[in-house]
């Protein structure tokens, strides 16, 4: 994160602040503060439009411990990429992993929760077997008792219009 930057009222080179805490420090490069003695140097391209007043061979030289601190700083800020993929790659394997988890518990509970439905819709499928049986066994009975009654005057009945024929 840039904090102040070249034209800001501070008049210094960029401060750089580094909020990933869990990387390892393996530059030497500055954390805070200005850019040392690069500031000065840098003070004179302020407001020249990027030129230089001056270019020549102790131009050439001024820009070499220039080209060393931005070299410095883009070998850290490669470091702090590669941490950030790994980082990224990790916390990716990690929520990978907890999703295969959580779908695993899923399962099994969808299992279980299948396996008691069944179990609910078989005893209900016997309770509605066991009512079926019930009346189809009290109307057995009731007709039963109808055919003892009528029995006896269906077959007086019937005695009668044998008798009855000559």
């Amino acid at each position: 994160m840039t904090v102040d930057g070249p034209d800001s009222p501070s008049g210094g080179a960029c401060h750089i602040v580094h909020e990933v805490a869990e990387r390892p420090t393996a530059a030497s490069v500055a954390r805070h503060g200005p850019v040392g003695p690069i500031g000065g140097f840098l003070e004179r391209f302020h407001g020249t439009g990027g030129v230089p007043a001056a270019v020549g061979e102790e131009t050439v030289l001024e820009l070499v411990p220039v080209f060393a601190a931005l070299d410095a700083f883009e070998l850290e800020a490669a470091e702090v990429h590669d941490h950030a993929e790994s980082i990224a790659a990790h916390r990716l394997y990690k929520a990978e992993e907890g999703a295969k988890e959580i779908l695993a518990s899923a399962r099994g509970l969808a299992d279980s929760e299948r396996g008691d439905a069944l179990k609910a819709g078989l005893r209900a499928a016997d309770v509605e077997a066991s009512q079926i049986v019930a009346r189809a066994e009290a109307d057995a009975r009731r007709i039963e008792e109808m055919g003892r009654t009528r029995l006896p005057r269906l077959v007086d009945g019937v005695v009668a219009r044998v008798l009855e024929v000559p």
